[in-house]
């Protein structure tokens, strides 16, 4: 081969091997996630932008509907035929569910965490961890227990905001007499139980709610006080409607906020549909711990695990400027504000938040903390699905006592952590 053969295929070889890796540096970043809702799209969003930064294209694996159920069932189809996304929004119990079957990136083999326990705190840390290896990246942490006010509707009327269950009915019968629906709720079984998640932590206390949707404790589950819970619980359904049945939790916070409602049982998830629609806290809605739940801060910790996919340094680099993005605390920062949550980050500049959040980050620190069970964070995902699913059956039943409830959920429970 002459000389000039040789440069053009050095030539040949050089322009091949920079459009290859070219190819991969660019190969999308498949994520798997639930934001489909407006001011989730936004929050969302802010992900596209900061991996954008940093050359990363983000490809959106949505899957809408169930509070994250539909998406689990999907990825799970998609793991199971060997072809999982890079990531996946997956959080409390499940990572390690999924770490069992080896299919979990270490977060520790990727990138250097020893500075994470520097500001990260630890009931966080302890949520993508397994066996002390992060097995996920935490991204932020939403408060369950939130009570929303509507505020043209309490001001018309001169009421103060219900502390006690006592007052709760008061001030929604005295609502509803008035011709005004006193309470917004959608119509699935998750946000059924989301609203008995609060009352089971007001009724039960902190101490017996960890007790019995943590550790499934039988003694907590068939007492008189978990009887006296759903009780209250059912005294609760007078105040919803036929036309709520299947709707969304997005239709719900719709109605509350174009006051068509006086309060609303969520996560303050909803504040980023809100802030999306030009909302804001004070003005248009205040926000005050579910009744009874004043000391205490129900939480659900948004995170991201990655799956082992990586063929190349490039996608193994790719996989770690998506860690060191979802870890910095310039996009914890920017995702809390359009997402309604504070950052999973601790010391972080709090001024761009708005007065719900601000009052979420002092309660996270000096309330008493437990994990919600209607988001993922006290059990796994099957068994999580199943007392939803007998909560929600109650709450909509003509027939079924509190007592006959308590004595399937004692039953469902025993079969549940059966070995």
């Amino acid at each position: 081969m002459n000389k000039k053969n040789l440069i053009s295929v050095s030539s040949f070889a050089c322009i091949s091997a920079f459009v290859l890796s070219t190819t991969v540096s660019a190969a999308p970043f498949e994520v798997l996630h639930w934001w489909t809702e407006p001011g989730e799209l936004q929050s969302k969003q802010v992900l596209v932008d900061h991996l954008k930064v940093n050359d990363i294209e983000f490809e959106d694996f949505a899957i809408v509907g169930g509070g994250g159920d539909g998406a689990i069932h999907v990825l799970q189809m998609r793991a199971l035929s060997g072809t999982p996304p890079e990531a996946a929004q997956i959080k409390g119990p499940d990572i390690t569910e999924w770490n069992k079957l080896s299919m979990l990136v270490s977060i520790d083999k990727l990138v250097d965490t020893r500075a994470w326990t520097n500001f990260l705190p630890e009931v966080v840390i302890d949520h993508v961890s397994v066996d002390h290896e992060y097995m996920g990246v935490p991204i932020n942490i939403h408060r369950v227990n939130w009570l929303w006010l509507n505020t043209k509707i309490f001001k018309r009327f001169g009421l103060a905001a219900p502390t006690t269950w006592k007052q709760f009915f008061a001030v929604a019968d005295f609502i509803q007499a008035k011709g005004v629906k006193p309470l917004s709720m959608g119509g699935t079984p998750w946000q059924d139980a989301l609203l008995f998640e609060s009352v089971a932590i007001s009724v039960l206390g902190p101490e017996n709610y960890i007790k019995a949707f943590v550790h499934f404790d039988n003694n907590v589950i068939n007492s008189v006080a978990m009887v006296d819970a759903f009780k209250l619980f059912k005294r609760l359904h007078r105040y919803t409607s036929i036309a709520q049945q299947g709707q969304d939790w997005f239709w719900a916070s719709q109605s509350f906020i174009n006051d068509q409602a006086a309060m609303f049982f969520m996560g303050d998830w909803v504040k980023g549909s809100w802030t999306a629609a030009g909302k804001e806290a004070l003005k248009d809605y205040r926000c005050v711990p579910a009744p009874g739940t004043d000391g205490v801060f129900s939480y659900n910790i948004d995170s991201f695990v990655l799956f082992k996919k990586v063929n190349t340094d490039i996608e193994q680099a790719n996989q770690k400027i998506f860690v060191d993005t979802l870890i910095s605390p310039e996009f914890q920062i920017d995702f809390s504000v359009a997402k309604g949550s504070i950052p999973a980050r601790q010391n972080v500049d709090l001024s761009r938040f708005d007065s719900c959040s601000k009052q979420s980050a002092y309660d996270f620190d000096h309330k008493t903390k437990v994990p919600s069970f209607t988001q993922n964070m006290a059990t796994s995902s099957h068994q999580q699905g199943q007392i939803i699913q007998l909560i929600s059956d109650y709450f909509n039943s003509e027939s079924l006592s509190a007592e006959e409830a308590v004595q399937q959920l004692d039953v469902m429970v025993k079969a549940l952590t059966s070995k």
